[in-house]
């Protein structure tokens, strides 16, 4: 019996991942399997690149507008969702095609997590209310003194990694860290029946890269990125201190109508931002073990996914 083949598609926001997934569908039987930490929430359609209602209907997406704004999810959640998708999918005798930019959802699926405390609601909106009074930075040196490890490792802007390793210290009394190093036992899952084809696509040409960041948020904004942040805030139960209105585009946006930035600073920031996730991303990615490197090319990337995995259809 042949092991089932089981491919990702990965790469720097803004590289075309999406355009070959579609040429992927467009010729081999197969299940797109979204892995993007924004494209989950309903509503969230500009600014989170999501493909349009046509194109979602020509190429289905799973684990597309499966959320409520409101909501929050985790890479736990996305583990086990994504997990029974996959076996949906070879149950139905479908290619799975993971497609996405959130690296820790792809590590979660793919290497594995390791155990650690639940999110604690009080103990979150505790530390919220002392980033409000103290600032991020001061959150930052806080995680430095208590977890030196994870304080080098975690973004001094990346509020949610912040955040959830001040939780689990709070919580637990023990470090991310510590946690990382006592739990080597990983979330059980069945991907042992598959063989894993991991591409990502390369950046060529890195000023060009930057270009098409800038272009795109510019985009956005013409598309009418403001006034979808606009519609989510006057939902009920949304605010700009939502998880969800974290994400790029939106968090500089909500800046942006709060007064607190000019719309120049809003484009510039957001662009920024986008710049150094692209940069993250690549970095998770050069550190990633057995990639199979694409080079950028639209014309020729599907057909040579397809020949290093149809042997095994």
């Amino acid at each position: 019996m042949k092991v089932q083949p089981l491919v990702s598609i990965m790469g720097p926001t803004g590289i075309g991942k999406t355009n070959l997934a579609f040429g992927l569908f467009d010729k081999i039987d197969l299940e797109i399997i979204s892995v993007d930490s924004v494209q989950i929430y309903k509503h969230f359609n500009i600014g989170s690149g999501k493909p349009t209602k046509n194109l979602l209907s020509k190429y289905p997406h799973k684990l597309v507008n499966i959320l409520e704004p409101t909501e929050s999810y985790s890479a736990a959640r996305f583990n086990r969702e994504a997990m029974k998708e996959i076996l949906l999918a070879s149950k139905n005798k479908k290619l799975p095609l993971l497609v996405g930019g959130t690296m820790l959802y792809f590590k979660s699926l793919l290497g594995g997590l390791s155990a650690m405390p639940e999110t604690d609601p009080l103990i979150r909106e505790k530390l919220k209310e002392v980033a409000k009074k103290e600032g991020w930075q001061s959150m930052h040196k806080r995680l430095k003194e208590v977890d030196p490890v994870s304080g080098l490792k975690i973004h001094p802007h990346d509020t949610q990694r912040i955040l959830r390793a001040l939780e689990v210290f709070e919580s637990s009394k023990k470090t991310l860290t510590d946690w990382h190093k006592e739990n080597k036992k990983m979330v059980h899952h069945n991907l042992q029946d598959y063989k894993l084809y991991q591409f990502a696509i390369e950046i060529e040409d890195r000023e060009l890269h930057k270009q098409i960041i800038t272009d795109r948020f510019n985009s956005m904004i013409q598309e009418g990125l403001i006034e979808e942040v606009e519609r989510l805030l006057n939902l009920r139960g949304m605010n700009k201190d939502s998880v969800s209105m974290r994400s790029i585009g939106y968090r500089q946006i909500c800046e942006f109508l709060d007064d607190k930035i000019s719309f120049d600073e809003m484009v510039f920031k957001g662009v920024s931002a986008t710049k150094q996730l692209a940069k993250r991303q690549m970095t998770w990615l050069r550190s990633w073990k057995n990639i199979i490197w694409l080079k950028n090319d639209p014309n020729t990337m599907a057909s040579i996914v397809l020949e290093r995995v149809l042997n095994d259809i």
